[in-house]
């Protein structure tokens, strides 16, 4: 599995929502990560103790959930018995998508182990402008641009793209009912977690769409230290991040403090 490019996730400019896509390789995305035992007894526990949380596989969906049991096997080079095999099986999280009438993409089905504060069974049947409906300035940034890049994305074809949040703990399952504390401004850059998304998108031979996520979590000061001028980057995001957004993120009380911490770590 590919490490994270850093600086493009954090590039030299102020914070603003952005699709950044680039080519997908989905058997890289879905290939063992160096804690991949750790996340799939992870994964194991949380199916097999509170399934109704993370996973959503209504009948209506078989035609979705076959068809992407055949995209993993491609990828995995073995077969899967159902989607509760693959979703112990690999370490990623996936949703499916499909148009209705209209032609709005709508969540249908997945299985997702590790969300950042949401619950995929309150996703069901939202419109993604519904589901991105709490992230401030998202759909009026980028919205119509997904609409476009969904309606025109081709059968077979792979992309990706990633998230970053921060985090308190290193936790992968933000499941909402956690109530994990958010940062406080308080910590310091040891005790702060970038939460990365790296996220799939292909369109299947039906027409709906396989939405991967595969979560990892990323100690602040040891990613900073490493690249070079990464620090000032991640501060600047922080600075200029608008308050809606920087609520949403969870870092409204840190990122002051963040910031000027990472700007001295710099020097």
């Amino acid at each position: 599995m590919r490490e994270p490019n850093w600086l493009r996730l954090f590039p030299a400019a102020d914070f603003r929502w952005s699709m950044s896509l680039l080519p997908g390789d989905g058997r890289d995305f879905f290939s063992h990560s160096r804690d991949g035992e750790a996340i799939l007894r992870q994964r194991r526990r949380q199916l097999a103790d509170r399934p109704g949380d993370y996973a959503v596989l209504p009948a209506a969906a078989g035609d979705l959930v076959a068809e992407v049991l055949e995209r993993f096997e491609a990828w995995q080079g073995r077969p899967f018995r159902d989607a509760m095999d693959a979703g112990t099986s690999l370490e990623p999280d996936w949703v499916l998508l499909r148009a209705d009438a209209e032609g709005v993409f709508r969540v249908e089905a997945g299985l997702v182990c590790f969300p950042s504060h949401w619950s995929l069974p309150e996703k069901v049947g939202m419109s993604l402008e519904a589901v991105h409906g709490p992230v401030p300035g998202l759909n009026d940034a980028l919205g119509r641009q997904i609409g476009i890049f969904l309606a025109k994305l081709a059968p077979g074809s792979e992309w990706e793209r990633e998230n970053w949040g921060l985090s308190a703990n290193p936790e992968l399952d933000h499941h909402p009912r956690h109530r994990w504390p958010r940062l406080t401004g308080g910590e310091t850059l040891a005790e702060v977690w970038i939460r990365l998304e790296r996220q799939l998108l292909v369109r299947l031979p039906g027409g709906g769409i396989l939405f991967g996520i595969h979560v990892s979590c990323h100690r602040l000061d040891e990613v900073a230290a490493a690249v070079e001028g990464l620090s000032e980057r991640i501060a600047r995001s922080l600075r200029t991040m608008p308050e809606g957004s920087a609520r949403y993120k969870g870092v409204e009380k840190a990122r002051w403090t963040l910031s000027d911490r990472l700007t001295a770590s710099a020097r």
